[in-house]
């Protein structure tokens, strides 16, 4: 075959890929904005939690403990993801560290409101708040890995049966 005729094969079989990901970069670009604002949303939220509502002892030193790791956890993630988006070429584990981290402080929440009402009405419209704000983004979250793992190993297998040929 011609270059010339070759030519517009490769340009078909190199930008297609390409535009996919720019769309996946976007996808996560968006995810990441939303987690970030989640995370903000939260940070604003925990200082209004009062642990000392709490109807037990234990409870009050319970909701101090989660309250400083969930406090941990939220500048973490902050971090990973400002550490993300500083890289030029980002990897599926980069994306993967950030969901990990943010899926723990998801399940901090969900512990949080797992006896809400024993730490009074207060606090469980506050556990609610924060629950409901990140499992949407959980969801999403989730959802976008999975989805990246499944496009890499989609590449992966396109890459290799190109090489083969």
């Amino acid at each position: 075959m011609k270059s010339h005729r070759l030519f517009p094969l490769l340009l078909f079989v190199f930008a297609v890929p390409c535009h996919g990901q720019v769309q996946a970069r976007d996808r996560v670009s968006s995810l990441l904005q939303g987690v970030s604002d989640s995370l903000d949303h939260y940070q604003q939220l925990a200082p209004a939690i009062n642990c000392e509502d709490a109807t037990e002892k234990t409870l009050r030193d319970s909701c101090a403990i989660v309250l400083e790791t969930l406090g941990r956890d939220a500048h973490d993630a902050k971090e990973k993801i400002s550490h993300y988006r500083q890289l030029s070429t980002p990897r599926l584990i980069d994306l993967f560290d950030i969901y990990q981290v943010f899926h723990k402080i998801m399940e901090g929440v969900g512990n949080l409101g797992y006896a809400a009402e024993l730490y009074g009405e207060h606090n469980r419209v506050l556990f609610a708040e924060a629950y409901n704000n990140f499992v949407k983004m959980d969801g999403w979250f989730g959802s976008e890995v999975r989805d990246a793992i499944q496009n890499a190993e989609k590449g992966s297998a396109c890459r290799d049966s190109g090489q083969t040929r």
